[in-house]
């Protein structure tokens, strides 16, 4: 369990006249999120160590439970996080800069939702959270994060822009996160190792009306961070994102799994949709797919 570093203090930034009233309705949103769900913190009784772990400040799911718990095992390293795709009141990387005062990058192609968070992070006194409004391609991430002051090694890295994720982390050469959170497609199965082919404007609800076209299968991503040097640790829950460590890091606790073992499926679009796993994947079998072979010996 993380504690604030020091009280909160709620200080209104009167030195800039800009910052808009639903900027102070977001942050007024986020302080109640986080006193009712700090003081009424649950955790799943059973099921794997990551699961149990899991715990609902500021992320949609369970993320900062299991984000909390890995940085327990690898310890902390320079404070800082970047995050691709994020709400403005939910995200994975946002309470960590209120739980243990990281600094931050937040990047997304919304220009509202930019504004509104960086008005909400002022209210609330969070200045070493940037929030910069982009729409992130291979060819201009690692320009993004450097061109803010961030580059080496990070605590967290967390990608979700639903569509081309596995290519961004691909392509991403200038910070090395200890610990990678990247959402994954349970759509796609626990077999198959595949990913959407990159387009620089790929927008899932314009590639297919059900949605379910995106991202990479949790074994692509597994065989990925095999090659950036990582190790699939678990997945959240309710089926939505996948865990990475560093491998170099010593977390003796924290095993290694494959995708079998680490995989659930997406539990609300079953729930939403009523379309077991094989059926959400049928809806676009037809659709193109990059297959990703496993990493050869020495490769």
């Amino acid at each position: 369990m993380i504690e604030d570093p020091q009280p909160s203090r709620f200080e209104l930034p009167m030195d800039d006249a800009r910052l808009s009233p639903f900027g102070l309705y977001i942050a007024g949103k986020i302080t109640a999120r986080r006193l009712v769900r700090t003081l009424w913190r649950r955790r799943p009784s059973e099921g794997p160590a990551l699961a149990r772990a899991e715990y609902c400040v500021l992320s949609q799911q369970g993320e900062d439970g299991i984000i909390d718990h890995l940085l327990e095992a690898v310890g902390v390293g320079p404070g800082v996080f970047v995050e691709f795709g994020f709400g403005k009141m939910e995200c994975n990387c946002l309470h960590l800069a209120f739980a243990r005062n990281f600094s931050g990058l937040l990047m997304d192609g919304s220009a509202r939702g930019c504004k509104y968070a960086r008005d909400a992070y002022r209210w609330l006194g969070k200045r070493r959270i940037q929030v910069v409004n982009a729409f992130v391609t291979v060819q201009s991430l690692d320009a993004l994060i450097e061109g803010r002051g961030i580059e080496g090694e990070i605590d967290v890295l967390s990608i979700d822009v639903d569509g081309v994720d596995y290519w961004l982390w691909e392509c991403l050469e200038v910070v090395s996160p200890r610990i990678v959170v990247v959402e994954y497609n349970a759509s796609l199965g626990d077999e198959r190792s595949i990913t959407v082919p990159y387009a620089a404007d790929f927008v899932r609800w314009n590639e297919h009306d059900s949605g379910l076209y995106h991202g990479a299968s949790l074994l692509a991503l597994e065989r990925l961070g095999e090659r950036k040097g990582y190790r699939l640790v678990g997945c959240d829950s309710m089926g939505v994102n996948a865990f990475f460590l560093r491998k170099d890091l010593d977390a003796p606790g924290v095993p290694t799994l494959t995708t079998k073992q680490a995989f659930y499926e997406h539990r609300s679009r079953i729930e939403r949709l009523g379309l077991t796993t094989p059926q959400q994947f049928a809806q676009i079998s037809h659709l193109p797919f990059v297959e990703i072979e496993a990493a050869q010996d020495g490769a």
